[in-house]
């Protein structure tokens, strides 16, 4: 999994060490660009269409809302779906909750509780939860200053349903894995600064997250 690219020249460059790794699958968690364009992700997602690995992305709060139309041109958009892969769904919402700099992908609160309610593909066990703002109120949210600025409404979406694995992004700063009961969340930190993680889940349900400096 890997988060918050922000067009940096060197974030595909540290993609590229990280695909090399090999893994089943890859997880875009947002910010792909700074402000856009759309169109600047391409070759980014033209790079890892030619891996196979399946794959599945979420806008962030800095990336146009016009991105969901290139995601789902490369088969990748996960925001306000369910996918599967085996026997693990995936789960996506893109953007953030509000903050104080008018970014382009912004939810309020109430949004975000409505848009992840109407995903109905929660009630199983085997199931990630992929959104590009973190919790409220853990150690995944919490910016330099120690402020907590992740959503209330992701944080209670998780501790209601409860999923095997909550992976998120947005707050660079706040690099690192927590448990909300038996939810695992993972904040890989960004991968312009040459951060990812990997989750590895086994055939009883084990889960295993590395955080990654690649």
């Amino acid at each position: 999994m890997v988060a918050d690219f922000h067009g940096a020249p060197n974030a595909e460059t540290n993609l590229s060490k990280f695909l090399k790794r090999g893994y089943d699958c890859l997880v875009l968690i947002g910010d792909l660009t700074n402000f856009g364009p759309a169109n600047l992700s391409k070759s980014m997602l033209e790079r890892i269409k030619t891996t196979g690995i399946p794959t599945f992305a979420v806008p962030g709060n800095c990336d146009p809302k016009e991105i969901l139309q290139v995601l789902e041109k490369y088969g990748v958009n996960l925001h306000s779906k369910c996918e599967q892969l085996d026997n693990i769904t995936f789960v996506g919402l893109g953007g953030s909750n509000l903050t104080p700099f008018n970014t382009p992908f912004e939810l309020t609160e109430a949004e975000i509780q409505e848009e992840l309610a109407a995903l109905t593909c929660t009630t199983g066990t085997n199931w990630v939860l992929v959104t590009h703002a973190p919790p409220h109120g853990t150690k995944l949210d919490q910016s330099d200053e120690g402020t907590h600025v992740g959503s209330k409404s992701i944080r209670k979406f998780i501790e209601q349903k409860q999923p095997l694995v909550a992976l998120c992004g947005h707050v660079h700063e706040a690099r690192n894995t927590e448990k909300l009961g038996r939810t695992l969340m993972v904040n890989p930190g960004p991968i312009s600064k040459g951060y990812a993680a990997e989750i590895t889940v086994d055939k009883n349900d084990e889960i295993q997250a590395k955080l990654l400096e690649l």
